[in-house]
């Protein structure tokens, strides 16, 4: 893939929570640091902005992920170590970056509505792609922290560098997921329709970076984003109704993320630019942070089931004989000596931690299956939830065998690839069927999102365990810290009380760690 060529307007990627008001005055004043940019630039470079927090890479999964979302779900055996159910400075490094991100779209729309009627009519693609990629983004955020500045964020270049004019009232989660639920369903019928000029397809296509300029990708992305954000919040009285109605809607017309061929993700195709993996193993292995310990939870469901991705995701610790996962509830002394005396199984190096071509995942297969599953056992259609729910399983165990096709160091890859009739085996001892109540195909469901998820999607997984109260994992208070078990959500970064003072008093009664995301009712 050749090195995309793009501007970075500097000026517009300061976070207005990091910085203070002679920072902004400062980068406003200096002409140097604006520029000029098209449409299909500022898109391409609005895309990349966040791309740490797609693709595997060492800053996210280190300082924000190893911290909150991977201890959160067990995605990763925890170490019981002081203090560590709070987010802490996690929290700021995540909120930075969502609006450096924020604000290269507020410019994309900017440069968007400096054009002729005409040209922004043929531009138009630009502009629905790169919402439906923030929406994406955007549902995370919400997900994490509850209310967070939207739309007056990221405005500060269009208020001349006026401060005080940029800082942003705090929008109302419910509020903001029904507008994204509004505009993605419009979205998805505008792409049925429109068509890009000869000119406007080359340009897109070589500025997208997540689906080449596919249309049918980028339908297929959208419907799935809808159902993931639709069955999130389906348990709450005032979008049940329409959850149910829609997702049959999407799933009616069928197209989907269903398929592996069909998976959407930021895909790495050289080493030779920034976009790629290549720090990841730095975030799993770096010497005494035991970020790569496997999980009990995980460990003792694949010994008792033979489940066929565990030698993909695992291997058996240094000394061990059969694989063994950190055990949650045992004290620090004897994690600590699990851990030294090579116990503890570790996250697959070949495949996981040194593999360079991870893609970053924003939706696939295995997990619009599992939301399908789950949608149709809710809705009484248990014949079909067990074919999307065996279905999913093969997928996930293909999508981990195919993660080390490209393995540059195969030293830990497993030499023969899971036999039919071995997956197969795995799905009868699961045994969907014999789950007769919609509760009890509700605990296989989440137990499979809590494997595929494991450490690759893990805020994905610290909301569905949230919402769904499953798998019902056991965990040790810290009693040296007045956070004792996990939180409900994040707290706001320090410098929203200092800097946005105004519009972060109203939130502030709600700005600790117990209070619950609109959608978690159980």
């Amino acid at each position: 893939m050749r090195k995309l060529l793009y501007i970075s307007l500097a000026s517009v990627a300061i976070s207005l929570s990091s910085c203070s008001k002679d920072d902004f005055a400062e980068a406003y004043r200096d002409p140097s640091k604006v520029t000029t940019t098209t449409v299909p630039k500022q898109f391409a470079g609005f895309m990349k902005v966040n791309y740490e927090d797609v693709i595997p890479a060492y800053w996210n999964y280190f300082t924000v992920i190893r911290t909150t979302s991977l201890s959160y779900t067990q995605g990763h055996g925890i170490v019981n170590s002081s203090g560590r159910y709070v987010p802490a400075g996690a929290v700021t490094n995540r909120w930075d970056r969502y609006y450096r991100f924020i604000t290269q779209y507020r410019e994309l729309e900017k440069v968007m509505a400096s054009l002729p009627a005409a040209e922004q009519a043929e531009s138009r693609i630009y502009t629905i792609t790169s919402t439906i990629y923030l929406y994406d983004h955007t549902a995370k955020m919400i997900d994490n922290f509850g209310d967070i500045p939207f739309s007056e964020a990221g405005k500060i270049s269009s208020t001349g560098g006026a401060y005080a004019l940029a800082l942003p009232k705090y929008d109302n989660q419910t509020e903001l997921y029904t507008m994204m639920l509004d505009q993605l369903k419009a979205f998805s019928t505008e792409l049925n329709t429109i068509t890009l000029t000869d000119k406007t397809n080359l340009e897109f296509k070589n500025q997208d970076l997540i689906n080449k300029g596919s249309l049918v990708a980028w339908k297929n992305y959208c419907n799935s984003l809808r159902l993931k954000l639709l069955n999130r919040v389906s348990a709450v009285s005032t979008f049940s109704g329409r959850a149910n109605t829609e997702m049959a809607e999407i799933i009616s017309e069928g197209k989907i993320v269903d398929e592996s061929s069909e998976d959407i993700a930021f895909r790495v195709y050289t080493l030779d630019t920034d976009l790629d993996t290549q720090g990841f193993v730095d975030a799993l292995e770096s010497p005494g942070w035991n970020n790569n310990l496997a999980p009990k939870p995980m460990i003792d469901h694949m010994n008792a089931n033979s489940d066929p991705r565990q030698s993909w995701l695992f291997e058996k610790g240094e000394n061990a004989t059969d694989f063994v996962g950190l055990d949650p509830l045992a004290t620090t002394a004897v994690q600590d000596k699990q851990i030294a005396d090579g116990d503890i199984a570790i996250y697959n190096r070949s495949v996981i931690s040194r593999n360079d071509w991870l893609p970053g995942t924003l939706v696939n297969s295995a997990e619009v299956n599992l939301i399908l599953a789950e949608y149709y056992s809710r809705t009484g259609n248990a014949a079909s939830a067990k074919t999307h729910f065996e279905k999913a399983i093969r997928q996930s165990i293909q999508y981990y065998v195919r993660l080390g096709d490209k393995a540059d160091d195969v030293t830990w890859k497993p030499t023969s690839e899971p036999t039919t009739a071995e997956i197969d085996a795995y799905i009868a001892k699961i045994n969907f069927a014999g789950a007769t109540t919609a509760a009890a195909q509700l605990e296989l469901i989440a137990f499979q999102k809590y494997i595929h998820y494991n450490i690759m999607q893990a805020d994905e997984s610290w909301s569905e365990q949230r919402r769904l109260k499953l798998p019902a994992l056991n965990f040790a208070q810290d009693e040296t810290s007045p956070q004792k078990t996990p939180p409900t959500r994040w707290t706001y970064p320090s410098s929203e009380s200092v800097y946005n003072t105004n519009n972060y008093n109203t939130v502030k009664d709600k700005d600790n760690l117990s209070t619950k995301i609109f959608w978690d009712v159980k």
